[in-house]
Protein backbone atom coordinates (compact mmCIF):
# COMPACT_ATOMS: atom_id res chain seq x y z
CA UNK A 1 0.00 0.00 0.00
CA UNK A 2 1.37 3.41 -1.19
CA UNK A 3 2.35 6.19 2.06
CA UNK A 4 0.73 9.70 0.91
CA UNK A 5 2.95 12.46 0.80
CA UNK A 6 2.84 15.03 3.89
CA UNK A 7 1.00 18.52 3.27
CA UNK A 8 3.49 21.33 2.94
CA UNK A 9 2.51 23.73 5.73
CA UNK A 10 0.58 26.67 4.65
CA UNK A 11 2.25 30.35 5.21
CA UNK A 12 0.20 33.54 5.65
CA UNK A 13 1.33 35.94 2.78
CA UNK A 14 -1.19 37.18 0.96
CA UNK A 15 -1.37 36.86 -2.67
CA UNK A 16 -0.13 39.86 -4.43
CA UNK A 17 -2.85 42.26 -5.08
CA UNK A 18 -3.21 44.33 -8.35
CA UNK A 19 -2.82 47.99 -7.80
CA UNK A 20 -5.39 50.08 -9.24
CA UNK A 21 -4.59 53.06 -11.62
CA UNK A 22 -6.06 56.06 -11.51
CA UNK A 23 -9.83 57.10 -12.95
CA UNK A 24 -8.66 60.34 -13.57
CA UNK A 25 -6.77 61.24 -16.96
CA UNK A 26 -4.33 63.73 -17.44
CA UNK A 27 -6.66 66.45 -18.56
CA UNK A 28 -7.94 66.56 -14.98
CA UNK A 29 -4.93 66.61 -13.35
CA UNK A 30 -3.89 69.58 -15.09
CA UNK A 31 -7.77 71.27 -13.99
CA UNK A 32 -6.90 70.81 -10.40
CA UNK A 33 -3.17 72.24 -10.82
CA UNK A 34 -4.69 75.06 -12.13
CA UNK A 35 -7.72 75.47 -9.52
CA UNK A 36 -4.77 75.55 -6.64
CA UNK A 37 -2.87 77.88 -7.65
CA UNK A 38 -6.31 80.18 -8.48
CA UNK A 39 -7.09 79.62 -4.82
CA UNK A 40 -3.44 80.54 -3.62
CA UNK A 41 -3.29 83.33 -5.91
CA UNK A 42 -6.48 84.92 -4.58
CA UNK A 43 -5.57 84.55 -1.17
CA UNK A 44 -2.37 86.34 -1.47
CA UNK A 45 -3.86 88.86 -3.26
CA UNK A 46 -6.54 89.26 -0.71
CA UNK A 47 -3.82 89.49 2.42
CA UNK A 48 -2.15 91.81 -0.05
CA UNK A 49 -5.15 94.24 0.00
CA UNK A 50 -5.74 93.99 3.27
CA UNK A 51 -2.40 94.82 4.50
CA UNK A 52 -1.92 97.42 2.50
CA UNK A 53 -5.63 98.75 3.39
CA UNK A 54 -4.86 98.42 7.39
CA UNK A 55 -1.31 100.41 7.25
CA UNK A 56 -3.12 103.30 4.97
CA UNK A 57 -6.19 103.76 7.77
CA UNK A 58 -3.07 103.42 10.21
CA UNK A 59 -1.74 106.51 8.53
CA UNK A 60 -4.83 107.80 7.95
CA UNK A 61 -5.77 107.80 11.86
CA UNK A 62 -2.04 109.32 12.97
CA UNK A 63 -2.44 111.77 10.64
CA UNK A 64 -5.78 113.08 12.27
CA UNK A 65 -4.39 112.40 15.61
CA UNK A 66 -1.70 114.57 14.95
CA UNK A 67 0.96 112.26 15.14
CA UNK A 68 1.97 111.80 11.51
CA UNK A 69 5.46 112.82 11.03
CA UNK A 70 5.53 116.03 7.91
CA UNK A 71 7.86 113.52 5.58
CA UNK A 72 4.92 110.47 5.27
CA UNK A 73 2.01 113.05 5.69
CA UNK A 74 0.06 113.49 2.65
CA UNK A 75 -2.36 116.08 4.26
CA UNK A 76 -1.08 119.35 6.57
CA UNK A 77 -0.18 117.67 9.82
CA UNK A 78 -2.16 118.75 13.44
CA UNK A 79 -0.96 121.88 15.30
CA UNK A 80 -1.15 120.22 18.28
CA UNK A 81 1.51 117.69 17.44
CA UNK A 82 4.58 120.47 16.76
CA UNK A 83 3.82 121.90 20.91
CA UNK A 84 6.56 121.05 22.83
CA UNK A 85 5.60 118.27 25.75
CA UNK A 86 7.17 121.15 28.49
CA UNK A 87 4.53 123.51 27.17
CA UNK A 88 1.89 121.61 27.09
CA UNK A 89 2.51 120.57 30.58
CA UNK A 90 2.40 124.12 31.25
CA UNK A 91 -0.73 124.44 29.80
CA UNK A 92 -2.58 121.53 31.26
CA UNK A 93 -1.29 122.38 35.06
CA UNK A 94 -3.57 125.29 34.89
CA UNK A 95 -6.52 122.89 34.30
CA UNK A 96 -5.99 120.68 36.66
CA UNK A 97 -9.19 121.74 38.71
CA UNK A 98 -11.37 121.45 35.82
CA UNK A 99 -12.21 118.47 35.01
CA UNK A 100 -14.34 119.09 32.28
CA UNK A 101 -11.82 120.95 30.44
CA UNK A 102 -9.44 118.02 31.12
CA UNK A 103 -11.76 115.89 29.30
CA UNK A 104 -11.81 117.65 26.73
CA UNK A 105 -8.01 118.11 26.56
CA UNK A 106 -7.83 114.17 26.81
CA UNK A 107 -9.72 113.93 23.23
CA UNK A 108 -7.59 116.32 21.21
CA UNK A 109 -4.91 113.73 20.61
CA UNK A 110 -2.47 111.04 21.80
CA UNK A 111 -0.03 113.44 23.15
CA UNK A 112 -2.55 115.38 25.12
CA UNK A 113 -4.23 112.04 26.80
CA UNK A 114 -0.85 111.05 27.63
CA UNK A 115 -0.46 114.30 29.82
CA UNK A 116 -4.19 114.30 31.19
CA UNK A 117 -4.85 111.48 32.29
CA UNK A 118 -2.53 111.36 34.92
CA UNK A 119 -4.80 114.72 36.62
CA UNK A 120 -7.99 112.90 35.50
CA UNK A 121 -7.64 109.96 37.49
CA UNK A 122 -5.41 111.64 40.06
CA UNK A 123 -7.85 110.81 42.87
CA UNK A 124 -10.51 108.12 44.07
CA UNK A 125 -13.39 108.21 46.44
CA UNK A 126 -15.56 105.83 47.34
CA UNK A 127 -18.33 105.36 50.20
CA UNK A 128 -18.90 102.94 52.61
CA UNK A 129 -22.78 104.08 52.63
CA UNK A 130 -24.96 105.54 50.51
CA UNK A 131 -28.89 105.87 50.54
CA UNK A 132 -29.04 104.91 46.96
CA UNK A 133 -28.25 101.47 46.13
CA UNK A 134 -27.00 101.61 42.73
CA UNK A 135 -24.69 104.93 43.38
CA UNK A 136 -21.57 105.34 41.44
CA UNK A 137 -19.43 105.91 44.48
CA UNK A 138 -20.75 102.93 46.93
CA UNK A 139 -17.86 100.64 47.92
CA UNK A 140 -16.92 98.85 46.25
CA UNK A 141 -17.57 99.80 43.00
CA UNK A 142 -14.91 102.24 42.34
CA UNK A 143 -12.54 99.83 42.51
CA UNK A 144 -13.84 97.41 40.81
CA UNK A 145 -14.31 99.82 37.86
CA UNK A 146 -10.60 101.25 38.21
CA UNK A 147 -9.25 98.01 38.28
CA UNK A 148 -10.80 96.68 35.44
CA UNK A 149 -9.54 99.67 33.29
CA UNK A 150 -5.76 99.06 34.92
CA UNK A 151 -5.69 102.49 36.27
CA UNK A 152 -4.46 101.65 40.11
CA UNK A 153 -0.88 103.54 39.31
CA UNK A 154 -2.60 106.41 38.32
CA UNK A 155 -4.54 107.13 41.87
CA UNK A 156 -2.17 109.09 44.20
CA UNK A 157 -5.09 110.03 46.83
CA UNK A 158 -7.80 107.85 47.83
CA UNK A 159 -10.27 108.50 50.01
CA UNK A 160 -12.80 106.04 51.72
CA UNK A 161 -15.95 108.44 53.04
CA UNK A 162 -18.80 108.26 55.19
CA UNK A 163 -21.72 110.04 53.74
CA UNK A 164 -23.07 111.08 56.78
CA UNK A 165 -22.77 110.55 60.81
CA UNK A 166 -26.23 109.55 61.61
CA UNK A 167 -25.47 106.67 58.73
CA UNK A 168 -22.07 106.17 59.19
CA UNK A 169 -20.44 102.19 58.96
CA UNK A 170 -17.09 101.66 60.36
CA UNK A 171 -15.16 100.71 57.89
CA UNK A 172 -13.92 96.86 59.14
CA UNK A 173 -13.28 93.77 57.66
CA UNK A 174 -16.63 92.80 57.32
CA UNK A 175 -16.75 94.90 53.84
CA UNK A 176 -14.12 92.87 52.56
CA UNK A 177 -14.46 89.92 49.96
CA UNK A 178 -11.99 87.66 47.94
CA UNK A 179 -12.81 89.99 45.15
CA UNK A 180 -12.55 93.43 46.97
CA UNK A 181 -9.63 92.90 49.00
CA UNK A 182 -7.90 91.72 45.67
CA UNK A 183 -8.86 94.86 44.24
CA UNK A 184 -8.33 96.74 47.50
CA UNK A 185 -4.40 95.66 47.72
CA UNK A 186 -3.58 96.75 43.85
CA UNK A 187 -3.11 100.41 45.07
CA UNK A 188 0.55 100.86 45.01
CA UNK A 189 0.49 104.34 44.20
CA UNK A 190 -1.35 106.37 46.82
CA UNK A 191 0.52 109.12 48.85
CA UNK A 192 -2.49 110.95 50.31
CA UNK A 193 -4.74 108.48 52.58
CA UNK A 194 -8.37 109.43 53.88
CA UNK A 195 -10.69 107.37 55.96
CA UNK A 196 -13.87 107.40 58.31
CA UNK A 197 -14.82 105.86 60.93
CA UNK A 198 -11.90 103.31 60.51
CA UNK A 199 -12.50 100.13 63.44
CA UNK A 200 -8.50 99.72 64.26
CA UNK A 201 -9.14 97.22 66.86
CA UNK A 202 -11.30 94.59 64.01
CA UNK A 203 -8.12 94.57 61.50
CA UNK A 204 -5.12 93.71 64.66
CA UNK A 205 -3.05 91.79 64.27
CA UNK A 206 -3.89 91.13 60.29
CA UNK A 207 -3.46 94.92 59.72
CA UNK A 208 -0.55 93.75 57.17
CA UNK A 209 -3.11 92.51 55.15
CA UNK A 210 -4.94 95.54 54.37
CA UNK A 211 -3.03 98.13 54.66
CA UNK A 212 0.59 96.89 54.07
CA UNK A 213 0.70 97.84 50.27
CA UNK A 214 0.04 101.39 51.63
CA UNK A 215 3.05 101.63 54.00
CA UNK A 216 5.58 102.47 51.30
CA UNK A 217 4.01 105.04 49.78
CA UNK A 218 1.60 107.24 51.94
CA UNK A 219 2.61 110.64 53.06
CA UNK A 220 -0.30 112.07 54.16
CA UNK A 221 -2.83 110.31 56.73
CA UNK A 222 -6.51 111.58 57.65
CA UNK A 223 -8.84 109.80 59.58
CA UNK A 224 -12.06 110.91 60.60
CA UNK A 225 -13.15 109.70 63.88
CA UNK A 226 -10.79 106.40 64.39
CA UNK A 227 -12.34 103.34 67.00
CA UNK A 228 -10.07 102.12 68.56
CA UNK A 229 -7.31 102.76 72.04
CA UNK A 230 -4.98 105.57 72.18
CA UNK A 231 -2.08 103.04 71.88
CA UNK A 232 -4.12 101.63 68.92
CA UNK A 233 -4.07 104.69 66.70
CA UNK A 234 -0.69 105.81 67.34
CA UNK A 235 0.50 102.43 66.35
CA UNK A 236 -1.78 102.91 63.03
CA UNK A 237 0.13 105.97 62.51
CA UNK A 238 3.26 104.12 63.15
CA UNK A 239 2.73 101.56 60.49
CA UNK A 240 3.52 104.44 57.72
CA UNK A 241 6.94 105.05 57.57
CA UNK A 242 7.21 107.79 55.57
CA UNK A 243 4.22 109.24 56.94
CA UNK A 244 4.76 113.30 56.74
CA UNK A 245 0.87 114.78 57.19
CA UNK A 246 -1.60 113.40 59.54
CA UNK A 247 -5.26 114.77 60.21
CA UNK A 248 -7.50 113.79 62.72
CA UNK A 249 -10.94 114.84 62.73
CA UNK A 250 -13.56 115.02 65.19
CA UNK A 251 -17.04 116.21 63.84
CA UNK A 252 -17.90 117.49 67.63
CA UNK A 253 -16.36 117.37 71.24
CA UNK A 254 -16.85 114.44 73.01
CA UNK A 255 -15.77 113.35 76.52
CA UNK A 256 -16.27 110.07 76.88
CA UNK A 257 -13.51 108.55 78.50
CA UNK A 258 -10.77 106.30 76.53
CA UNK A 259 -11.27 102.36 76.08
CA UNK A 260 -8.74 99.90 77.91
CA UNK A 261 -5.54 100.35 76.44
CA UNK A 262 -2.66 97.70 75.46
CA UNK A 263 0.47 99.51 76.85
CA UNK A 264 2.66 96.54 74.79
CA UNK A 265 1.49 97.72 71.45
CA UNK A 266 4.24 99.61 70.04
CA UNK A 267 4.52 100.87 66.94
CA UNK A 268 7.21 99.51 64.58
CA UNK A 269 8.27 102.41 62.71
CA UNK A 270 8.87 106.32 63.54
CA UNK A 271 7.53 108.54 61.43
CA UNK A 272 9.01 111.56 60.60
CA UNK A 273 5.82 113.64 60.87
CA UNK A 274 7.51 117.47 59.56
CA UNK A 275 4.66 118.29 57.14
CA UNK A 276 1.01 119.62 58.34
CA UNK A 277 -1.07 118.73 60.93
CA UNK A 278 -4.31 119.35 61.58
CA UNK A 279 -6.64 118.85 64.40
CA UNK A 280 -10.44 119.64 64.80
CA UNK A 281 -12.57 118.78 67.77
CA UNK A 282 -10.14 116.69 69.59
CA UNK A 283 -10.72 115.83 73.34
CA UNK A 284 -7.96 112.72 73.23
CA UNK A 285 -5.13 114.18 74.71
CA UNK A 286 -3.49 110.54 75.65
CA UNK A 287 -2.71 110.53 71.80
CA UNK A 288 -1.26 113.35 71.64
CA UNK A 289 0.93 112.62 74.48
CA UNK A 290 1.78 108.72 73.23
CA UNK A 291 2.45 110.28 69.84
CA UNK A 292 5.32 112.29 71.30
CA UNK A 293 6.94 109.40 73.35
CA UNK A 294 6.75 106.89 71.42
CA UNK A 295 8.14 108.49 68.06
CA UNK A 296 10.83 110.42 70.17
CA UNK A 297 8.51 114.05 69.52
CA UNK A 298 6.47 115.56 67.26
CA UNK A 299 8.05 118.06 64.27
CA UNK A 300 4.94 119.90 62.19
CA UNK A 301 5.77 122.58 60.34
CA UNK A 302 2.16 123.77 59.93
CA UNK A 303 -0.54 123.06 62.19
CA UNK A 304 -4.51 123.81 62.14
CA UNK A 305 -6.32 123.62 65.61
CA UNK A 306 -9.69 124.22 66.18
CA UNK A 307 -11.35 123.47 69.31
CA UNK A 308 -8.17 120.80 70.53
CA UNK A 309 -7.70 120.14 74.12
CA UNK A 310 -4.23 119.84 74.43
CA UNK A 311 -3.26 122.66 72.36
CA UNK A 312 -0.52 123.90 74.53
CA UNK A 313 0.97 120.46 74.52
CA UNK A 314 1.28 120.60 70.42
CA UNK A 315 2.59 124.46 70.34
CA UNK A 316 5.23 123.62 72.41
CA UNK A 317 5.82 120.11 71.02
CA UNK A 318 6.72 121.94 67.81
CA UNK A 319 8.23 125.19 69.72
CA UNK A 320 11.62 124.58 67.09
CA UNK A 321 9.50 123.44 63.86
CA UNK A 322 6.60 125.47 63.77
CA UNK A 323 6.22 127.69 61.05
CA UNK A 324 2.48 128.35 59.97
CA UNK A 325 -0.30 128.59 62.78
CA UNK A 326 -3.85 128.27 61.47
CA UNK A 327 -6.25 129.27 64.22
CA UNK A 328 -9.68 127.86 62.78
CA UNK A 329 -11.28 124.78 61.52
CA UNK A 330 -9.45 123.80 58.58
CA UNK A 331 -13.01 123.29 57.13
CA UNK A 332 -12.36 119.19 57.10
CA UNK A 333 -15.42 119.07 54.04
CA UNK A 334 -13.17 121.30 51.85
CA UNK A 335 -15.64 123.43 49.49
CA UNK A 336 -17.69 120.92 49.87
CA UNK A 337 -21.27 120.59 51.11
CA UNK A 338 -22.64 118.92 54.60
CA UNK A 339 -25.36 115.87 53.66
CA UNK A 340 -27.84 118.41 55.12
CA UNK A 341 -26.94 120.82 52.61
CA UNK A 342 -26.12 123.66 54.01
CA UNK A 343 -21.83 124.91 54.81
CA UNK A 344 -20.31 123.65 58.31
CA UNK A 345 -20.31 126.68 60.48
CA UNK A 346 -17.12 127.28 62.03
CA UNK A 347 -17.62 129.16 65.16
CA UNK A 348 -15.34 131.06 66.78
CA UNK A 349 -11.70 129.77 66.69
CA UNK A 350 -11.02 130.04 70.21
CA UNK A 351 -13.20 127.12 70.45
CA UNK A 352 -12.22 124.98 73.93
CA UNK A 353 -9.35 126.60 74.18
CA UNK A 354 -8.27 129.68 76.90
CA UNK A 355 -7.11 132.55 75.95
CA UNK A 356 -3.25 131.46 77.51
CA UNK A 357 -3.10 128.58 75.06
CA UNK A 358 -2.90 131.15 72.87
CA UNK A 359 1.02 132.05 74.01
CA UNK A 360 3.60 131.86 71.35
CA UNK A 361 6.20 133.18 73.06
CA UNK A 362 8.56 129.49 72.46
CA UNK A 363 7.62 129.63 68.60
CA UNK A 364 10.99 130.88 67.71
CA UNK A 365 10.39 130.05 64.10
CA UNK A 366 6.74 131.25 63.38
CA UNK A 367 6.33 133.11 60.20
CA UNK A 368 2.73 133.79 59.61
CA UNK A 369 -0.42 133.27 61.56
CA UNK A 370 -4.04 132.11 59.72
CA UNK A 371 -7.75 132.84 60.65
CA UNK A 372 -11.18 132.72 58.95
CA UNK A 373 -13.14 135.95 57.61
CA UNK A 374 -16.10 133.54 58.73
CA UNK A 375 -14.76 133.66 62.12
CA UNK A 376 -14.04 137.38 62.43
CA UNK A 377 -17.82 137.84 61.26
CA UNK A 378 -18.94 135.32 64.24
CA UNK A 379 -16.46 137.30 66.71
CA UNK A 380 -17.92 140.65 65.87
CA UNK A 381 -21.47 139.85 65.83
CA UNK A 382 -21.42 138.01 69.56
CA UNK A 383 -18.66 140.65 70.92
CA UNK A 384 -19.57 143.53 72.13
CA UNK A 385 -16.77 145.48 71.33
CA UNK A 386 -14.07 145.38 68.53
CA UNK A 387 -11.66 144.89 71.24
CA UNK A 388 -13.76 141.86 72.58
CA UNK A 389 -13.99 140.38 69.48
CA UNK A 390 -10.50 139.84 68.53
CA UNK A 391 -8.91 139.46 72.16
CA UNK A 392 -7.47 135.82 71.50
CA UNK A 393 -5.75 136.61 68.33
CA UNK A 394 -4.45 140.12 69.59
CA UNK A 395 -3.21 138.45 72.39
CA UNK A 396 -1.53 135.60 70.30
CA UNK A 397 -0.10 138.93 68.15
CA UNK A 398 1.58 140.31 71.40
CA UNK A 399 3.07 136.78 72.34
CA UNK A 400 4.83 136.90 68.98
CA UNK A 401 8.88 136.41 69.48
CA UNK A 402 10.00 135.12 66.19
CA UNK A 403 11.95 137.43 64.57
CA UNK A 404 10.52 135.87 60.97
CA UNK A 405 7.38 136.59 61.63
CA UNK A 406 5.90 138.47 58.71
CA UNK A 407 2.32 138.00 57.60
CA UNK A 408 -1.73 137.09 58.82
CA UNK A 409 -3.57 135.25 56.18
CA UNK A 410 -7.49 135.88 56.00
CA UNK A 411 -9.23 133.13 53.98
CA UNK A 412 -12.18 134.21 52.83
CA UNK A 413 -14.72 131.42 51.11
CA UNK A 414 -17.55 130.60 49.40
CA UNK A 415 -20.28 131.55 51.60
CA UNK A 416 -18.15 134.87 52.56
CA UNK A 417 -19.26 136.56 48.84
CA UNK A 418 -22.82 136.81 48.54
CA UNK A 419 -23.09 137.02 44.94
CA UNK A 420 -22.20 133.17 45.11
CA UNK A 421 -24.69 130.47 45.67
CA UNK A 422 -23.52 127.66 48.83
CA UNK A 423 -25.92 125.80 49.31
CA UNK A 424 -27.22 122.48 47.29
CA UNK A 425 -27.15 121.81 43.93
CA UNK A 426 -27.13 125.28 43.20
CA UNK A 427 -23.43 126.00 44.39
CA UNK A 428 -20.73 127.53 42.61
CA UNK A 429 -23.16 129.69 40.60
CA UNK A 430 -23.36 133.10 40.24
CA UNK A 431 -26.25 135.42 41.34
CA UNK A 432 -27.33 139.36 40.51
CA UNK A 433 -27.03 141.51 43.87
CA UNK A 434 -29.63 144.00 44.83
CA UNK A 435 -28.71 147.27 45.81
CA UNK A 436 -29.55 146.30 49.17
CA UNK A 437 -26.77 143.19 49.12
CA UNK A 438 -24.39 144.88 47.76
CA UNK A 439 -24.23 147.76 50.77
CA UNK A 440 -24.51 144.96 53.14
CA UNK A 441 -21.33 143.07 51.63
CA UNK A 442 -19.53 146.39 51.54
CA UNK A 443 -20.57 146.95 55.55
CA UNK A 444 -19.20 143.60 56.09
CA UNK A 445 -15.59 144.30 54.18
CA UNK A 446 -15.51 147.56 56.29
CA UNK A 447 -16.11 145.93 59.92
CA UNK A 448 -13.49 143.35 58.93
CA UNK A 449 -10.85 146.20 57.62
CA UNK A 450 -11.35 148.02 61.32
CA UNK A 451 -10.79 144.99 63.16
CA UNK A 452 -7.51 144.54 60.52
CA UNK A 453 -6.28 147.85 61.26
CA UNK A 454 -6.85 146.87 65.00
CA UNK A 455 -4.87 144.14 64.90
CA UNK A 456 -2.23 145.84 63.43
CA UNK A 457 -1.30 148.41 66.45
CA UNK A 458 0.03 145.43 68.21
CA UNK A 459 2.17 144.00 65.55
CA UNK A 460 3.78 144.99 62.16
CA UNK A 461 2.94 142.36 59.39
CA UNK A 462 1.48 142.17 55.99
CA UNK A 463 -2.33 141.10 55.73
CA UNK A 464 -2.79 138.63 52.69
CA UNK A 465 -6.38 138.16 51.99
CA UNK A 466 -6.91 134.96 49.96
CA UNK A 467 -10.01 133.46 48.19
CA UNK A 468 -10.41 129.70 49.29
CA UNK A 469 -13.17 129.75 46.80
CA UNK A 470 -14.19 127.02 43.78
CA UNK A 471 -12.00 127.25 40.85
CA UNK A 472 -15.46 128.19 39.05
CA UNK A 473 -15.49 131.05 40.56
CA UNK A 474 -12.31 132.00 41.97
CA UNK A 475 -11.78 134.93 39.02
CA UNK A 476 -15.16 136.54 40.61
CA UNK A 477 -13.87 135.91 44.27
CA UNK A 478 -10.70 137.89 44.07
CA UNK A 479 -12.36 140.90 41.91
CA UNK A 480 -14.69 141.42 44.73
CA UNK A 481 -11.53 141.19 47.37
CA UNK A 482 -9.97 143.81 44.79
CA UNK A 483 -12.90 146.19 44.84
CA UNK A 484 -13.10 146.06 48.98
CA UNK A 485 -9.48 146.89 48.84
CA UNK A 486 -9.99 149.54 46.45
CA UNK A 487 -12.85 151.14 48.76
CA UNK A 488 -11.09 150.75 51.59
CA UNK A 489 -7.77 153.04 50.12
CA UNK A 490 -10.04 155.29 49.25
CA UNK A 491 -12.23 155.56 52.59
CA UNK A 492 -9.13 155.32 54.79
CA UNK A 493 -5.66 155.10 52.32
CA UNK A 494 -3.07 153.13 53.47
CA UNK A 495 0.30 153.82 54.95
CA UNK A 496 3.12 152.56 56.59
CA UNK A 497 1.14 151.86 59.26
CA UNK A 498 -1.14 149.82 57.30
CA UNK A 499 0.54 148.62 54.13
CA UNK A 500 -1.65 147.55 51.35
CA UNK A 501 -2.97 143.78 51.56
CA UNK A 502 -1.80 141.40 48.58
CA UNK A 503 -4.89 139.52 47.04
CA UNK A 504 -4.56 135.68 46.42
CA UNK A 505 -6.62 133.24 45.17
CA UNK A 506 -6.13 129.72 46.14
CA UNK A 507 -8.28 127.65 44.21
CA UNK A 508 -10.34 124.31 45.03
CA UNK A 509 -11.08 121.68 42.40
CA UNK A 510 -14.64 121.53 41.26
CA UNK A 511 -16.81 118.30 41.13
CA UNK A 512 -16.12 115.30 38.85
CA UNK A 513 -18.22 115.21 35.94
CA UNK A 514 -21.39 114.07 36.38
CA UNK A 515 -20.90 113.68 39.73
CA UNK A 516 -22.73 116.80 40.62
CA UNK A 517 -25.53 114.83 42.49
CA UNK A 518 -22.96 113.23 44.77
CA UNK A 519 -21.95 116.35 46.08
CA UNK A 520 -23.71 116.78 49.31
CA UNK A 521 -21.73 113.58 50.44
CA UNK A 522 -17.82 114.34 49.33
CA UNK A 523 -16.02 115.20 52.27
CA UNK A 524 -12.71 115.10 50.59
CA UNK A 525 -10.30 116.76 53.38
CA UNK A 526 -7.00 116.37 51.24
CA UNK A 527 -6.39 119.52 49.27
CA UNK A 528 -6.40 119.29 45.78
Amino acid sequence: MPIPLARPPETNKMPPTKTPTSSLSGSHATYFSLLRLTVITTTATKLAIKRVWYRTLAGIRRMFSGSASPETSTTRPSHFASVPMEVLEMIIVHLIYDTRSLIACSLTCYSWYTVTVHHLHHTLITQTYHPHPDSKLKWPKPLCDVYKLGLFPLVKKFHICGADYSYHRLFSPELFSRYTLRHFTAFTNVRELGIDYLDIPSFIPRINRYFGHFLPTVHSLALREPKGSRRQIVYFIGLFRHLEDLKLLYDKVNSQGEPTDDPTLVPPFIPPLRGQLTVTSFTRVGILKDMINLFGGIRFRYMSLFNVVGMRLLLDACAETLETLRLHPSDPRGKELSPSGSQVPTGNFAGVSSIRDFDLSRNKFLQTLELTAHDIVCALSQAGSLDTATDHFAYALSTITSPVFTEVAVFYRDCDFFGVIHSWPNFGILRPLSPGYIAREASCFDRKFKAFRAMRKIRDFQLVLCADTWDVVGEYTVGVLKQAVAAEKVKRGFDDTFLEPLVIHRPRGSCFQGMECYAPFYEPWIPL
